[in-house]
């Protein structure tokens, strides 16, 4: 029986795994004693269907199976809640899954999220607009989604590893993504809202592009990185680690970007290096040589 490499719901993964005692099992973990079994669980830099995105680049890289989850445009909470969570890793301690990678929580700071943040705000200093949103209590609320995702997900237990990442400081503010026919599977799933995301609101309360681009360096890297993902990792380590994409020296030039917040497939590249060492680093000795 031939498995498929990528599986795009767990109806499809339940029919190629059959019950503990089937043929289909056996098949299933025979593929999977020296190759990895990912879950890559996110919005739209994972989850994009014809787009090249950071999930294309990853496992493209990778002699496994994988099972993507989420969609474009979700908020986390829309994503992880302690239910969803307590099945997924069920889920993943039947089918024998090594890892989850993690792409949630960037929505959380953008759109109709960042204009109802700022509805009533005037003019004010980047550093100020920062300290408003973490005075808001997001980044508290987004950082108890996390803890209470790798509370569940730690029942899988044995070896099982969760990968998230940090976001590059963005470049291209007020930028909206061109639709042609090399990008439509990034734009497609968006259409009616290519962007941008994060201008629109805040040209009112900033003077500048100059100082949005400070203002989203606070909140979606740095901010995102010291106050979501490093205290998770601190608190569920040795289950959950990530990769801190503000160390990516490309990521610099606006060439690097699609849109506002989406790099270009090359950049999506070029991000996969330092996220598949990660996933690499987290997956038992005996499956690492399977990740390039």
């Amino acid at each position: 029986m031939q498995l498929q490499r990528i599986y795009s719901s767990w109806e499809a993964v339940k029919e190629a795994t059959g019950t503990p005692s089937s043929r289909k099992r056996k098949v299933w973990r025979e593929v999977l004693a020296r190759r990895p079994a990912i879950a890559y669980w996110g919005d739209s830099w994972f989850s994009t269907p014809l787009y090249k995105n950071l999930y294309w680049h990853s496992f493209s890289r990778i002699d496994g199976i994988s099972l993507r989850l989420g969609g474009p445009g979700r908020t986390a909470a829309k994503m992880i809640t302690e239910a969803e969570c307590r099945d997924y890793a069920e889920r993943f301690l039947s089918r024998e899954f090594d890892l989850v990678c993690l792409s949630i929580g960037g929505n959380d700071f953008l759109d109709a999220r960042l204009e109802k943040m700022f509805r009533k705000s005037q003019r004010m200093s980047p550093q100020e607009a920062f300290e408003h949103v973490v005075n808001l209590g997001t980044f508290e609320r987004l950082r108890e989604i996390y803890f209470t995702a790798m509370t569940e997900l730690s029942a899988v237990g044995g070896n099982f590893k969760v990968v998230g990442h940090g976001y590059a400081p963005i470049q291209r503010i007020g930028e909206r993504g061109k639709t042609d026919i090399k990008n439509l599977g990034l734009a497609a799933p968006l259409i009616g809202n290519v962007g941008p995301w994060l201008w629109p609101t805040m040209q009112r309360v900033l003077a500048s592009p100059a100082e949005a681009r400070t203002f989203a360096h606070s909140l979606l890297t740095d901010g995102f990185r010291d106050r979501v993902l490093a205290p998770t990792a601190k608190k569920f380590r040795p289950l959950f680690s990530f990769v801190d994409f503000n160390r990516v020296p490309e990521a610099q030039e606006e060439s690097f970007w699609y849109d506002e917040i989406h790099p270009t497939e090359a950049g999506f590249a070029v991000l996969a290096n330092p996220y598949n060492a990660a996933i690499r680093e987290a997956l038992p000795a005996t499956k690492r040589a399977a990740v390039g």
